[in-house]
């Protein structure tokens, strides 16, 4: 009797279809399961600025730096004291028109997702489920959000005159 020292091929195709099987249901939950922590990372990111965003504003305003009543904004790679900010870019809108009632509005992108607009005083903090977050535009935001004075006009509107954090104007209602 000859001795077997291998795999027929049907046993070779039989563990092929065996792994291509569990490889069709394997790889879509772990794409799903990668996009929820890339989210999840984007949101925990989001809040890290505000909350930069608002101990900076705090501290320019008992400062003197900023005037008062008005619309500031804050450049997260520049004007905020973030050792990193790795792929994210974006400007927080500090609307304080009302010096008592300030309200933030976030813009935020990364090479996977973005938010733009998005007011944190009225909805609160972003959250992965809350609709707030969207697929990375490029076109989108090179239109909407490319500079911190189309991020202040696009959340304090045409008229609004906007300041960066040390008091100057970057655009002026005209």
């Amino acid at each position: 009797m000859k001795k077997k020292n291998g795999f027929t091929l049907v046993e070779l195709l039989a563990v092929i279809v065996v792994l291509a099987i569990i490889m069709i249901i394997a790889i879509p939950t772990v794409l799903d399961v990668m996009n929820n922590a890339r989210k999840s990372s984007f949101v925990l990111y989001a809040e890290k600025v505000i909350n930069a965003v608002q101990t900076q504003y705090l501290y320019d305003a008992g400062l003197g730096s900023i005037a008062g009543a008005g619309y500031y904004v804050y450049d997260i790679t520049s004007d905020l004291e973030l050792t990193s900010t790795g792929d994210y870019r974006g400007y927080v809108v500090v609307n304080a028109i009302d010096v008592d009632n300030v309200e933030y509005i976030l813009f935020l992108y990364d090479n996977n997702y973005m938010i733009t607009n998005y007011n944190v005083t009225q909805n609160g903090m972003p959250t992965t489920d809350n609709g707030s977050i969207a697929a990375y535009d490029a076109s989108f935001i090179s239109s909407q959000a490319a500079s911190s004075a189309v991020a202040c006009q696009a959340a304090a509107g045409s008229q609004a005159t906007c300041y960066n954090r040390n008091g100057y104007i970057i655009v002026s209602a005209n």
